[in-house]
């Protein structure tokens, strides 16, 4: 490899200080919305906790209370079709493909001026370009039971089997799409860890290029290409009536928007020029809306983990690609919860930066020496990124910090990274080349001696007499304190210089989930029945994880809830299997 890494661009803003966020001020007002009761705090009133909000008597979150019913006197226009879809991302155009390929009359709707994407790797649990390169097909039986334990069982296992039973058809079927014009496929590099192991991923992203060159630092970011080409596909190829800036703003139920009872039948969006238009689904109203990520009160009841990760102090911005610190404001959710959708029962998963500082095998975590503040170990570093992520989430501050020698260029290998394709590697050469540039941007420091790079980061010396017990573990070829296997005992030694550091504060990617959705994508209510006619695909899907986006299946929101199973519902839809 000589081409420099461009690292994959959600990777920026890892670090963001919480400085940022309180830059937002206070909530300007209490979270949940009073719908009465006289000893709840006032709502205007900045002084008064979220727990004190829940705690008092009646109250709900204002996005749980659904406005004032959009009148029929306002509609201008109704437009009719077989199916509507609320979203122009990857998994809303995939499913207007599979529904137009299949029969159906779609409208798709879209807040955004044109087709919306998100980094580029696409799991699909094998396909003809992994057979081409002669990657083995996974074993799902340990694999998933595997992921079962890693998710606590709090989630849907269904879903996981209907993504494996047809991902190899619908990737396929993407793959096609894309090679139809002149868009490659190959399979992202993965973390070698071996089969069996805990951390052990699969070697399964497809990643979609265009120009060669783009194997070699870029192919994580590929996306747009086949979002691009899924809008053209959709529009010239297919028919399908594809409507941009246009923002849905009320589901119909029962015939009354924000309705509670009856059949989903309907939804009401707003155009660039305020002109109001219902939209009538008779088979399905399928949201692909997003996240919510981008709106504070609902990452405080949800996610309060990452609140302090995310900026709520920019515009929404619905064309928004790769960016740490949230992204929709959960248009979807809000609209499903008014019209009686329940949350759904499982913690929602979060989407954490990896910290694969300072280059490891992509998706791990640096598996050399991490301290705290205090500059005391605190975890064996050999896992995978979300993992470390998530620990390192409880350390003051949220920061890690990494120390380690030249010598680990050579003993640490081989050197996979980001953004290139499956058996790449760099040469020691070049590992050392680009620390000593800072070619990631992770902020790399470089000294003489440990002691200097440990003033350098701000540690405590104390930090020595870690680095110290740590290199005596190394000698004797055992971790007593984490365990971590003998391979990642690599010494930082005064002979194994110059030394290097750095420190890491977790990004915020997007939150994942939301509203109780079964295996047909259906959403449920608070009896778990399913709402007639309305349908989630995307981050709407909830039950597809739980607490903390592992990356063990890299690619996987895409393969599975953006792609295979939006695939297989259309078909399903087609069917007449779920009317």
């Amino acid at each position: 490899m000589t081409k420099q890494l461009d690292r994959r661009t959600f990777l920026k803003g890892m670090g963001l200080s919480a400085a940022a966020v309180a830059a937002t001020g206070a909530l300007a007002a209490c979270a949940p919305a009073a719908e009465g009761g006289s000893d709840a705090p006032a709502a205007n009133d900045a002084a008064a906790s979220h727990a004190e909000c829940l705690n008092a008597a009646g109250q709900k979150w204002g996005f749980e209370i659904a406005p004032e019913a959009i009148a029929d006197d306002a509609i201008a226009e109704t437009v009719e079709a077989d199916v509507i879809i609320v979203g122009g991302g990857m998994s809303g155009m995939c499913t207007a493909a599979s529904c137009a390929e299949n029969g159906l009359k779609v409208v798709l709707i879209s807040a955004s001026s044109g087709p919306v994407s998100r980094g580029g790797s696409n799991n699909g649990v094998y396909s003809k370009v992994m057979e081409s390169m002669g990657i083995e097909r996974m074993d799902p039986t340990w694999f998933y039971r595997m992921q079962y334990a890693a998710n606590g069982g709090n989630f849907r296992p269904s879903l996981w089997y209907k993504f494996y039973n047809n991902s190899e058809e619908a990737i396929n079927w993407i793959i096609d799409i894309a090679a139809n014009a002149g868009i490659k496929t190959t399979i992202e590099s993965g973390p070698l860890y071996k089969d069996g192991d805990p951390m052990f991923t699969p070697s399964a992203a497809h990643a979609f290029y265009v120009d060669d060159s783009e194997l070699q630092g870029a192919i994580g970011n590929g996306e747009g290409h086949i979002a691009a080409e899924l809008g053209r596909y959709i529009v010239e190829d297919l028919g399908i009536d594809v409507r941009w800036n246009v923002k849905a703003e009320q589901l119909v139920r029962g015939g009354v928007a924000n309705g509670t009872e009856g059949r989903v039948e309907a939804v009401i969006a707003v155009d660039a020029e305020g002109a109001y238009t219902k939209y009538v689904g008779s088979k399905a109203i399928i949201m692909a809306t997003g996240d919510f990520s981008h709106d504070r009160d609902m990452m405080e009841r949800y996610c309060p983990q990452a609140v302090e990760l995310c900026d709520f102090s920019t515009e929404v911005n619905y064309d928004q690609g790769i960016w740490m610190g949230g992204l929709m404001p959960g248009d979807g959710h809000k609209m499903e919860l008014w019209v009686g959708a329940a949350w759904q029962k499982e913690p929602n998963n979060i989407m954490l930066g990896r910290p694969n500082l300072p280059g490891d095998q992509p998706y791990t975590s640096h598996t050399g020496l991490m301290v705290d503040n205090a500059g005391q170990r605190f975890m064996n570093e050999d896992v995978l990124g979300g993992f470390a992520c998530a620990t390192i989430m409880h350390l003051p501050k949220k920061t890690a910090y990494c120390i380690w020698g030249t010598n680990r260029a050579e003993l640490g290998g081989p050197w996979g990274a980001i953004n290139y394709a499956h058996g790449e590697y760099f040469t020691t050469e070049q590992v050392i080349e680009r620390w000593d540039n800072d070619t990631d941007g992770f902020g790399i420091i470089k000294a003489d001696t440990v002691e200097e790079v440990i003033s350098q980061l701000g540690l405590p010396a104390e930090t020595i007499d870690t680095v110290k017990r740590y290199n005596d573990m190394c000698a004797a070829g055992v971790d007593t304190d984490f365990y971590k296997t003998p391979d990642k005992l690599i010494p930082i030694g005064e002979n194994d210089g110059p030394f290097y550091g750095a420190s890491f504060t977790p990004g915020f990617l997007t939150s994942l989930g939301g509203i109780r959705t079964d295996v047909h994508l259906r959403a449920l209510d608070a009896d778990d029945q399913p709402i007639p006619g309305l349908f989630n695909v995307g981050c709407m899907i909830g039950n597809f994880y739980s607490g903390t986006y592992t990356f063990a299946m890299e690619g996987m929101n895409y393969g599975a809830c953006c792609i295979t199973l939006p695939y297989v519902l259309g078909k399903e839809l087609a069917a007449g299997e779920l009317d």
